[in-house]
């Protein structure tokens, strides 16, 4: 008897070229579909962290005008978008920009202020090592808003009229007994998605919402471009 030794034959493994094909024209059908909805995704988180940053430093003013017993400011610069912390002993009303550390004054008074926190206060015998203040290190660093997310108005109530500024330099201030002027801060992206930033008068505390289309085509704000 002859025995035929048959093997099955293997199977074999791998993808034709047109199944190839056809995986990369259905993931780039996909990601075409999917590429918008990420785009307003990313717009959308960077406009909530741009607001809920500019609240922490918002009330990192008003906790600091309570400690400290002195007034401070959070100025803005509508024109670039920046915004930063200031004092009320260094402040100056009539040349707001001269609070903000730039290129040109970083320089100097980071020195003045490395002598004055280098230096030691001598008491008979004890020599004492001055400290550090918690807003040394923020006072006038501009903040910026993030990509694509602009300052689009400030809304401040001045004995019950509203006045708003759209451009050039506007400011909030913090008393030491935490009150402030009610102020409502807009920032805006390229979706003409808008967030308020809002300063509460009697309280100082501030709050963050993000507006729905009705509420923004009330206010009258322009389609961003």
């Amino acid at each position: 008897m002859l025995h035929t030794d048959r093997r099955p034959s293997q199977p074999q493994n791998g993808f034709t070229v047109t199944e190839l094909l056809l995986v990369l024209v259905i993931i780039g059908v996909l990601s075409a579909i999917s590429m918008p909805t990420l785009k307003g995704f990313a717009a959308t988180r960077r406009l909530k962290s741009s607001a809920y940053t500019l609240r922490s430093l918002l009330t990192f003013a008003r906790d600091m005008a309570i400690t400290d017993q002195t007034t401070y400011l959070v100025v803005f610069n509508l024109d670039n978008g920046q915004y930063w912390l200031a004092s009320s002993e260094t402040f100056n009303p009539s040349n707001p920009l001269s609070s903000a550390l730039t290129a040109q004054n970083s320089t100097a008074l980071a020195a003045i202020q490395n002598n004055i926190n280098g230096a030691s206060l001598t008491t008979g015998n004890a020599t004492q090592q001055n400290p550090l203040s918690r807003v040394s290190g923020i006072l006038g660093v501009p903040n910026s808003t993030e990509q694509n997310v602009t300052l689009a108005a400030i809304v401040t109530n001045h004995n019950g009229r509203m006045v708003q500024a759209d451009a050039g330099v506007g400011y909030i201030h913090f008393s030491p007994n935490a009150t402030s002027k009610e102020t409502v801060v807009y920032l805006r992206n390229l979706r003409n998605q808008i967030m308020s930033v809002t300063v509460e008068a009697a309280s100082g505390r501030v709050r963050v919402q993000q507006l729905v289309p009705a509420e923004i085509e009330m206010l009258g704000f322009e389609t961003a471009n």
